[in-house]
């Protein structure tokens, strides 16, 4: 609840900064892929079915400096983990679904072009916490018991349960991102971004070498709607 409300007084303080300031609000749907998950001895996956839902507002953070942007924004994040294993001795199966809901601050800086060029490009950090996460799912798993009248043992088990040990409770990113309309004068901008998060989660899994770290990979297409040209749309 704490790290709620201090991410909530964050947001609306970031707001306020330049409220006078006519700046794009930005809607969008991001593709995150996990690095180094790929296994090719298990039927493991946790790069199909993702998805980041966002919506953020870009403000002018100094006017003697108006390459710099702030952007406060709120997302939805989708991770889906599948596994299945068979052999002679046992095998086992697991679909997870990882979900979470966090506040997040770009800076954002964008870089001066010449005049004929219409595009604006741009890149920054991203900086986020987490303000709710949850795990759910389930798994199951079997093996050879020569001492059971079944000839095997099998076992299944529902997940439902804080997704924090997935997530963590905050993260760090890099980005670039692109606007190909940006300074045309026109209430809706589409926008292209990439962004790259170092350790962004942790996979415990028997299939990934148990217990690890990983970073995340993430492009993202979003429409900014406003009316203001020279201003950036970030994500």
């Amino acid at each position: 609840m704490t790290r709620f409300l201090l991410s909530f007084l964050l947001c609306l303080v970031t707001f306020g900064l330049n409220a006078q300031e006519n700046s794009f609000l930005n809607i969008g749907i991001g593709y995150p892929i996990i690095i180094g998950t790929n296994n090719i001895d298990y039927d493991y996956s946790i790069n199909k079915g993702n998805s980041i839902l966002f919506v953020e507002k870009e403000i002018k953070l100094l006017k003697k400096i108006p390459q710099l942007r702030l952007t406060p924004g709120l997302s939805s994040s989708v991770i889906k983990e599948t596994f299945k294993s068979e052999g002679l001795g046992g095998g086992g199966k697991g679909n997870y679904k990882h979900r979470a809901m966090s506040t997040y601050l770009k800076f954002i800086y964008e870089i001066n072009r010449e005049p004929h060029v219409v595009s604006d490009y741009y890149f920054g950090i991203q900086v986020g916490y987490y303000i709710n996460s949850k795990t759910t799912g389930s798994k199951s798993w079997w093996q050879v018991d020569y001492d059971s009248d079944h000839g095997h043992y099998s076992n299944h088990k529902e997940i439902d349960e804080s997704g924090e040990d997935f997530f963590h409770s905050n993260y760090l990113g890099i980005l670039a991102g692109i606007r190909p309309l940006g300074d045309t004068k026109s209430f809706i901008q589409p926008n292209i971004e990439l962004a790259f998060y170092p350790s962004f989660a942790t996979i415990n899994s028997y299939y990934l070498n148990a217990e690890e770290k990983k970073s995340m990979l993430q492009i993202s297409v979003s429409i900014g709607l406003g009316n203001k040209s020279g201003n950036i749309s970030t994500e």
